[in-house]
């Protein structure tokens, strides 16, 4: 799972960058760098796995954050010259946008729209380099692909140009996979992070209730935290950080509720298989059924599946043990049509 982190200048997005990957890169120097991690996803169920059946190795499941400094903040008044958008956002599967709200002065809501107005504009760049093409071509051959893709493209545009970013343009899940090879930014889901001041712990509602209107599920959601204190948090260690927390009366680190909320918006779930070697949790699509979840672990697998023997991670906790399991009756062996569900302990059988 790719997720760009942008955001508009000052808007604190190196700092969530810090925070979500640990890192501790320049913040405030307005430069144009760019960074780039790939970080553990916390999950306090693998780590409870873990410590029942004991492995050599315990691996999480990963996310591959980038901070890239994109945007001009200039909304509509930007143009294709001022409006540099690097490749690797296109091809993020979400974007992180980071929105100024720590100091007295700032506008949350204008700056929302600016930068929805420039992913807009992106999109519109992309469209008139090339719908004269397909539609020269469609004209010249007959082809009827380049035709479709044409009106669709031109669908897009009118959206575009009435200030409708694409993901809430109507686009049919059938049209979405015609115009996939131009990864419009405008149609990718949005993680919106309120970056709100320590003075304001406590109290993010007050900020996700004032952008609440902009909000749409699936599409578009909030969360507010404090990138500071979530970076200075990020550079302790373990137990310090634990400490802190508990001085604060804080369970877990506000960045753990952002992945979560990142999985949620993708429709991302998590099964986890479990032995002697490895403690592994892997990442699906919610409604994926078995055999393609094996193919997860290995395309041999799927290409072999013959069965999945499951056991929820509630029974396996209660139980302790896949033969306890079993002597408790909660193994059940599921066929290619089971879909996975999250958190589901798998067993793979498979033969090629």
């Amino acid at each position: 799972m790719k997720i760009g982190i942008i955001g508009l200048p000052q808007s604190g997005k190196t700092t969530i960058f810090n925070a979500a990957a640990g890192k501790s890169e320049a913040v405030g120097d307005y430069s144009k760098a760019s960074h780039r991690a790939i970080i553990k996803v916390p999950d306090h169920r693998l780590e409870r796995l873990s410590e029942l059946v004991q492995p050599k190795k315990t691996t999480h499941a990963e996310i591959d954050y980038f901070d890239i400094c994109a945007f001009t903040g200039k909304g509509k008044a930007a143009d294709a010259n001022t409006l540099q958008v690097p490749d690797d956002l296109h091809y993020a599967d979400a974007l992180m946008v980071v929105i100024k709200c720590f100091t007295s002065d700032c506008t949350p809501e204008r700056n929302f729209n600016l930068f929805i107005e420039e992913l807009i504009l992106s999109d519109q760049i992309i469209i008139e380099r090339n719908i004269e093409k397909r539609e020269r071509t469609a004209q010249l051959t007959g082809d009827k692909e380049a035709a479709s893709e044409a009106v669709l493209l031109r669908k897009c545009l009118t959206s575009l140009e009435n200030g409708t970013p694409l993901s809430l343009a109507g686009i049919e899940d059938s049209e979405t996979k015609i115009i996939k090879k131009y990864a419009f930014l405008s149609l990718k889901p949005l993680l919106v992070v309120l970056n709100i001041s320590e003075d304001d712990l406590g109290q993010g509602d007050k900020w996700l209730e004032r952008m609440g209107g902009s909000a749409v599920t699936g599409i578009r959601e909030f969360v507010a935290i404090c990138g500071k204190m979530e970076m200075e948090l990020a550079a302790l260690d373990a137990d310090d950080r634990a400490a802190f927390l508990n001085d604060l009366g804080i369970e877990h680190p506000a960045m753990e509720l952002l992945i979560q909320k990142s999985y949620g918006l993708l429709g991302l779930i998590s099964f986890f298989t479990v032995g002697d070697p490895e403690a592994r949790a892997w990442t699906i699509k919610t409604g994926t059924k078995a055999p393609k979840a094996a193919g997860e672990v290995h395309t041999d697998i799927e290409r072999g599946f013959i069965r999945a023997e499951v056991i929820t991670y509630d029974d396996f906790v209660e139980h302790g043990s896949t033969h306890a399991c079993k002597e408790a009756g909660k193994y059940h062996v599921e066929g290619k049509e089971y879909i996975v569900k999250d958190g589901d302990v798998i067993l793979f059988r498979f033969n090629i």
